[in-house]
């Protein structure tokens, strides 16, 4: 078993974080995960320096990044370079799949959240909601965002449901107190990047956020 936050940034690679990632790092051994996802917005860390810091804490540190795309934002892991230039989800997914990589829709109901109807029930959108043309090239989407509301998570469940996902769980922190509010529950010990690449592919996770109170 391992518990996992798959969305973080930090001051390293993305203007919006606050955090250093030794305190990113320390902060995810305080709350009780097994590991964190480094995934700066269009920014990829060095492999060697992901390794580097893992060794530093004795923890499981794994690189990948939040890229915008022409359909909304995602998280990828096995991909680890991408042309600030390339923003078509297609040529995206074409090259993650030659890398052996995945796809994460990333808080997928932000902005549709916002101008929502009180009254709208989540899971009578769903079948419409599913047919937006980012859900045709990605392996999971994220239905625990330590910054999403309850309505985007109960609509983000609706639909993955529709889509027959699992769903992803992820903090999104920018800063320390976020860390490890969401994450994602893997049903075996992940050791590394080819570890959690598939077991997210084989299912074997659920998303959780009962680690630390808001």
């Amino acid at each position: 078993m391992s518990l996992i936050d798959l969305h973080t940034h930090t001051r390293h690679g993305s203007i919006c974080g606050y955090m250093w990632p030794d305190e990113l790092v320390e902060q995810a051994k305080k709350v009780g995960l097994d590991g964190v996802c480094i995934t700066e917005h269009d920014n990829f860390w060095k492999p060697e320096r992901i390794e580097k810091l893992g060794r530093k804490h004795n923890f499981l540190v794994i690189g990948g990044a939040e890229v915008a795309t022409d359909c909304g934002e995602v998280l990828i892991f096995g991909l680890h370079d991408l042309p600030f230039y390339v923003s078509d989800i297609e040529e995206i997914r074409k090259r993650i799949d030659r890398a052996g990589g995945i796809m994460i829709v990333a808080h997928p109901f932000r902005g549709l959240a916002a101008t929502r109807v009180v009254n709208n029930n989540p899971s009578e959108l769903a079948d419409s909601i599913a047919q937006q043309r980012i859900f045709q090239y990605v392996d999971e989407l994220e239905v625990l965002n330590g910054a999403s509301g309850v309505w985007e998570r109960k609509l983000a469940y609706a639909v993955a449901g529709y889509l027959q996902m699992k769903g992803t769980g992820g903090s999104d922190a920018h800063g320390i107190t976020a860390v490890g509010t969401c994450y994602t529950h893997f049903e075996r010990r992940i050791r590394n990047e080819q570890d959690l690449i598939r077991e997210i592919r084989e299912g074997r996770f659920k998303a959780g956020n009962d680690l630390v109170c808001k």
